[in-house]
């Protein structure tokens, strides 16, 4: 499992190769959005658990 720091990171990561992305004309990778989303969603569900203990 990885860190709340971690996962962060790794998004952070994603989101500008995404960025890059958008200046090229390449098709774009649906499991890369998918992992976006699913990363995103883990990184919320810890910081709501992180707030309610």
């Amino acid at each position: 499992m990885f860190t709340l720091k971690e996962k962060l990171y790794l998004l952070q990561l994603l989101k500008a190769k995404n960025r890059k992305r958008l200046f090229s004309f390449r098709k774009k990778d649906p499991s890369h959005d998918r992992l976006v989303e699913k990363l995103e969603q883990m990184v919320r569900n810890e910081q709501v658990n992180q707030e309610q203990l």
